[in-house]
């Protein structure tokens, strides 16, 4: 047995690949298994990882058809070796070498299932990483180095950042739902409230690819993004998780924009049901509706001077001048 499983699924990742086995292998604790799912990949990942895999022996490679990073995480539980095990997506990286040696370690010392801390966000064009979460995504963030109870936390992102048991996985069976989308909540939710507890770090564990990961939203993803979704809804209810509830419809919201043009009837049916759980539902079509047409009929900007306010009703433009900070 090792102390540490890292499982990366990879699809078609070549570009990045290299970043991410490179901030893997380069960490202080050296006793870990890398297992790498390629999963059905049809570019140059494979060829990376074959290249990776002779110069560093904890690197295994599993090489299967393409069938989402739901079911290639699920593999890489079942055959890990590790006390714990952790995820990492194939186009992210790790910002410390010493992220895994102190998450683990500080696992151990507080006798806790799942350790972990802080994400952070970066592109390609601004390496710079970056923490402006509010509100929804507040959780990411960690004040301070802690012991919490997930009823007092409820949150839903950002399982990369953890690592788990996986002996605690195995017993009480969670694994990620078979979805092509928003498989990861529902494993973070199901694993933190079997948990009861984890510790918390305030410190960047994990540094995550934005501008890469853009969605092509097809009607399987919406379905299967309503399905994560329809899953915490049921479990924010059944253990009285207000929080929780709250967090998935604005997770809803929050995608609205790119899944309404994949809404079929398959999908309304899904949306009936999470408005058992979550009676607002039933209001978000006609809230957007009113805001889009809202949108549509009145506008208000500053003009290129900024020294006046521009608004315009069904056309018809009206210019108000600015009040200064004098006048405040």
């Amino acid at each position: 047995m090792v102390t540490l499983s890292v499982i990366v699924p990879v699809y078609n990742t070549e570009k990045y690949l290299r970043e991410c086995l490179d901030s893997v292998i380069n960490q202080t604790l050296k006793d870990i298994e890398i297992i790498c799912i390629n999963d059905g990949s049809t570019d140059r990942s494979l060829d990376i990882l074959k290249e990776y895999a002779k110069q560093d022996t904890r690197i295994k490679i599993i090489n299967k058809k393409n069938e989402g990073a739901a079911a290639a995480r699920n593999d890489g539980i079942r055959i890990a070796n590790g006390e714990f095990v952790c995820f990492m997506d194939s186009d992210d990286y790790y910002p410390d070498c010493d992220i895994l040696e102190e998450v683990t370690y500080q696992a151990e010392k507080n006798g806790v299932n799942i350790c972990g801390g802080e994400i952070s966000r970066f592109t390609d064009s601004n390496r710079v990483l970056t923490q402006n979460f509010r509100d929804s995504f507040a959780g990411y963030l960690f004040p301070e180095n802690k012991l919490i109870k997930y009823s007092e936390y409820q949150f839903d992102y950002g399982f990369t950042r953890f690592v788990y048991n996986r002996n605690f996985l195995i017993k009480h069976d969670i694994f990620f739902p078979n979805y092509t989308r928003f498989e990861d909540p529902p494993f973070m939710v199901k694993a933190m409230l079997q948990a009861e507890k984890f510790y918390a770090l305030n410190k960047i564990t994990y540094a995550y690819r934005e501008e890469y990961k853009k969605v092509n939203w097809t009607k399987e993803k919406t379905q299967d993004l309503l399905y994560g979704i329809l899953t915490n809804m049921k479990i924010a209810t059944k253990f009285n998780l207000s929080m929780l509830a709250d967090y998935s419809y604005q997770r809803l919201e929050q995608h609205w924009e790119f899944i309404s043009p994949s809404i079929d009837y398959k999908c309304r049916t899904i949306l009936k049901e999470i408005g058992t759980y979550y009676p607002a539902i039933k209001n978000l079509y006609w809230k957007k509706f009113l805001k889009n047409l809202l949108k549509q009929i009145c506008s208000i900007r500053n003009d290129d001077r900024k020294t006046h306010k521009i608004l315009t009703i069904l056309g018809l433009k009206f210019k108000f001048r600015r009040r200064s900070n004098a006048e405040n």
